[in-house]
């Protein structure tokens, strides 16, 4: 038998809705039902921010079910965005939260490239601001 150590985070009211703002991008999270969490995200996701960003998305996870993370309004998604992607991807089975990723046409760009097999679970239904237009 092994034995270890795991963190378990719990959510803390105050931070519920509280906007954060790390170099050139915005997070923000609302509930839209008791078990489901939107975190928003405005800016440029890079190697500068993408660790607060898997951060941020972990704090506000913790009791919910289901999590969207809705990256319409993201001008710039590097590669530690997409590996920060990955862990929210890790952070939701470990938590047995399911999540959609919702993403503009330059997010959807680079996913396109860097996740052809489609693992991360992006929302297929097209917006506004998913187009190419």
């Amino acid at each position: 038998m092994t034995i270890s150590t795991s963190r378990v985070f719990r959510p803390d009211p105050e931070s519920v809705g509280k906007r954060e703002v790390h170099h050139r991008a915005t997070f923000t999270a609302h509930s839209d039902a008791p078990s489901t969490v939107t975190v928003t995200v405005e800016g440029e996701v890079d190697a500068s921010n993408s660790r607060e960003l898997a951060g941020y998305v972990q704090r506000h996870i913790a009791g919910t079910t289901h999590l969207i993370v809705d990256l319409r309004l993201v001008d710039f998604l590097g590669t530690a965005g997409f590996a920060a992607l990955h862990n929210i991807n890790v952070i939701c089975c470990g938590a047995d939260s399911t999540w959609v990723l919702q993403a503009g046409r330059r997010v959807r760009r680079l996913l396109e490239i860097c996740d052809p097999e489609g693992v991360l679970p992006l929302e297929r239904s097209r917006s506004l601001l998913s187009s190419d237009s």
